[in-house]
C-alpha cells in the first residue's frame, strides 16, 4: 500500500499533461502492483483526490485504461504484507475498531503521524470503502438478477402451468372429437351394412319380379297369338257364310 503513491507520483511526472492515457495506464498499473488489485473508476478518482493529483481524465478514456489494464494480463497477486510498526498498528484499530477512549488521545496520535503515512491511511480508507461500495454494489447487483430471475421463473411456471392446462384441454377436446369420430364411423358402418342387405333384397326383388314379368309377357304373347288365330278362323267361317249367303240369295233371284 505504501507504494501507491510514488507510483502515482512517477506516472504524472512521466506522462504529458494531456496525455492521460498514458498517465492512466501507468498508475492504474502501479496501484494493481501495490494491491493486487484493479479498481473501477470511482475509486481510481478518489485515489488521485488522496494524493492530491490535479488530472481529471474523461470517462472514455477511465473505460479504455481499465479496460486495457485487464486485457494486459497484470498478474494480481496480494501484496506483501509490510513491517508493521506500532504506530501504524494502532492506527489501523482506530479505523477497524470502534472508538471507546475520549477524543483527546485520538487527535494526540493523528499529531505524531507524519503527512505521507496520513495520505497512505487515507488511501487505504478510500480503497476499504471502495471496495465496499463496489461488494455491495455487486450484491445488489446479484439481489436484482436474482429477483428478476425469480419473477422469469414464476413467469414462466404460470405460463406452463396455463400451457398444461390448455393442453389437457385440448387433450380431452382431441379425445371427445375422436369419440364423436368413432361413433359415427360406427353408425355408418351399420348403415353401410344395412344398405348393402337391403340392396341384396333388391336385388333378388328385381330378378324375381323380372322372371315374373318374364313369364307373364309369354303368356301374354302366347294368348295373343291364340287370340290372333281364332280371329283368323272366325274370319274364315264369316267370309264363307257370306259366300254361302250371297250365294243362296241369288239363287233365289232367279
Amino acid at each position: 500500500m505504501r507504494g501507491m503513491i510514488p507510483a502515482a507520483e512517477a506516472a504524472d511526472r512521466n506522462a504529458a499533461p494531456g496525455d492521460n492515457g498514458r498517465f492512466l495506464d501507468e498508475f492504474i498499473v502501479g496501484v494493481a502492483r501495490c494491491t493486487g488489485r484493479i479498481y473501477g473508476q470511482s475509486t481510481y478518482e478518489r485515489l488521485l483526490e488522496a494524493f492530491l493529483i490535479r488530472r481529471r481524465p474523461s470517462a472514455q478514456t477511465w473505460s479504455k485504461a481499465i479496460h486495457r489494464a485487464h486485457a494486459s494480463g497484470i498478474a494480481l497477486t496480494a501484496p506483501t504484507p509490510e513491517p508493521t510498526t506500532a504506530l501504524t498498528l494502532r492506527v489501523d484499530q482506530q479505523f477497524l475498531v470502534p472508538a471507546v477512549a475520549t477524543p483527546a488521545p485520538q487527535i494526540a496520535i493523528s499529531q505524531q503521524i507524519p503527512n505521507d503515512e496520513l495520505l497512505e491511511l487515507k488511501a487505504r480508507v478510500q480503497v476499504a470503502e471502495s471496495a465496499l461500495r463496489d461488494a455491495y454494489a455487486r450484491i445488489s447487483g446479484l439481489e436484482a438478477q436474482r429477483a428478476s430471475l425469480l419473477d422469469r421463473a414464476t413467469t414462466a411456471e404460470a405460463a406452463a402451468r396455463v400451457a398444461g392446462e390448455q393442453i389437457e384441454n385440448e387433450r380431452t377436446e382431441h379425445a371427445a372429437q375422436t369419440q364423436a369420430l368413432a361413433d359415427q364411423l360406427g353408425e355408418l358402418s351399420a348403415s353401410v351394412t344395412r344398405l348393402s342387405g337391403l340392396e341384396r333384397h333388391l336385388l333378388l326383388q328385381t330378378d324375381a319380379l323380372r322372371q315374373d314379368l318374364s313369364q307373364q309377357r309369354d303368356l301374354y304373347r302366347a294368348r295373343a297369338e291364340a287370340a290372333e288365330k281364332a280371329l283368323a278362323a272366325e274370319r274364315t267361317q264369316s267370309d264363307a257364310m257370306r259366300r254361302i249367303l250371297g250365294n243362296r240369295t241369288l239363287s233365289q233371284q232367279s
